[in-house]
């Protein structure tokens, strides 16, 4: 499994390339060439023609310093970048050594036209007293729009992004601009990454809780989705697992989506579960044991990762839900004993959680500091000012953030006709990746 390293300055590791399957194109007018003085002595008479090419090895640690998007331009420069920039030993030691990005995105209100997402992107700060971040739009998406009310809707999975439209899923590399869209047979899609075989799969629940109201009994139904070259559903299988009720999104970590279900028929006093599955296997792997809170908070629990272990944020709500100044932290130490640790945490100020349709933060995640961030569900209003909130768990300290650029001028707003209530989401680590499917 590849594994992401820290950028540090002049400490990227030599690309092993193997010289026999590049082809280098002829030398061509732009190429710098050096005369050699003759024997004789005389300057005047040219000596031997000597071309200085710089090695495949040097122009591979030159060119994965550059910025996706220049790598996307360069793919026209030669055969010979084509080929060394496309290479799997290339992307897989870009993906390596990058540092990962902060992304928002956001759509059109469900009732205005045009319906599109907008997805938008981001350096992460560099100390952690930043105030502000820029951010930089990467791509429009037609035809997507979802309803406000979805506590989080995208996910961040080896490079793409993933959301759900109805019964269309969709994923997206931002730094390539390459869009996937295919049919699903249920809502709730999730993505996941089986790192051992480089291959993205689609998770599906097909079996509905409806049916599992005439039938607690009845087992689940899941449809796994291969994905192929050029974002091809390659295979749909089914697998079947006892049966349960999802509660949230899914997760991916390290070859495994996990998300929170409860066993249906059961009393209140039964823990919730969380659901493991294993991508690579495709099949439901366990169901670990999950502190009753998640049960009784259903709905306004976030799950993230943190520190690569899945963990839940439970906001404590002030008075009758309008706000929370406390929150729960959940984090599963020990997939197999299920074994959990919980802390509560103190905000400095309180953030709005609204139980209807009005604002509301949630988590979605942490940046490479640790600082768990907490983010609006939609865009704070016409052209106003999108901030987001970091806390950190050590010194127990708040701070706020403004994203510029994210649909925060009127300019922006009559540009592209967004009206009424936007959906909006904040992902505090995307690992940027320039692979194609």
């Amino acid at each position: 499994m590849t594994k992401r390293k820290e950028a540090e300055t002049g400490t990227l590791e030599p690309i092993p390339l193997d010289p026999k399957k590049m082809t280098r194109s002829p030398a061509k007018s732009g190429q710098k060439e050096v005369y050699e003085s003759s024997d004789n002595g005389d300057k005047s008479l040219p000596g031997k023609k000597r071309r200085h090419v710089l090695s495949l090895d040097m122009e591979a640690e030159t060119l994965i310093r550059l910025p996706g998007k220049s790598l996307m331009k360069f793919l026209c420069v030669s055969k010979t970048w084509y080929s060394l920039i496309r290479s799997q030993s290339f992307v897989s030691s870009y993906y390596a050594a990058k540092p990962s990005r902060f992304v928002a995105a956001f759509t059109n209100s469900a009732s205005g036209t045009p319906k599109r997402l907008f997805i938008m992107s981001g350096e992460e700060e560099e100390t952690s007293l930043s105030s502000s971040l820029v951010a930089n739009l990467d791509k429009t998406i037609p035809n997507v729009t979802l309803n406000h009310g979805f506590s989080k809707f995208y996910s961040s999975v080896h490079g793409f992004m993933a959301c759900n439209d109805g019964l269309n899923f969709i994923m997206c590399n931002p730094t390539t601009g390459q869009v996937i869209t295919f049919g699903c047979r249920a809502t709730g899609t999730c993505l996941g990454y089986d790192p051992v075989h480089d291959q993205f799969k689609a998770l599906t629940l097909l079996t509905s809780r409806y049916a599992h109201m005439h039938n607690p009994s009845l087992m689940c139904t899941h449809e796994v989705i291969r994905l192929g070259r050029g974002g091809r559903v390659v295979s749909r299988t089914q697998v079947t697992s006892p049966p349960y009720t999802p509660m949230s999104v899914g997760l991916s970590i390290d070859g495994f989506i996990y998300y929170a279900a409860y066993v249906p028929n059961q009393t209140e006093a039964t823990p919730p579960v969380f659901v493991c599955f294993d991508v690579r296997n495709e099949r439901i792997l366990s169901f670990i044991t999950a502190p009753q809170e998640f049960l009784l908070s259903k709905g306004y629990a976030s799950l993230i990762e943190y520190k690569g272990k899945p963990a839940v944020v439970v906001p404590i709500f002030q008075g009758f839900g309008s706000s929370f100044g406390r929150f729960n932290f959940w984090i599963l130490e020990d997939v197999t004993k299920h074994e959990w640790s919980k802390q509560t945490f103190q905000l400095p100020l309180s953030l709005p959680f609204s139980l209807g349709m009005g604002h509301r933060m949630i988590s979605q995640g942490t940046n490479k500091a640790g600082e768990i961030i907490f983010s609006p569900t939609t865009l704070s209003g016409r052209a106003q000012p999108f901030y987001v909130f970091y806390f950190n768990p050590v010194t127990k300290s708040t701070r706020r953030v403004r994203i510029h650029g994210v649909a925060d001028t009127e300019e922006f707003w009559t540009l592209y006709g967004l009206t009424g209530i936007c959906a909006a989401s904040f992902l505090p680590r995307h690992n940027d990746s320039i692979a194609f499917l």
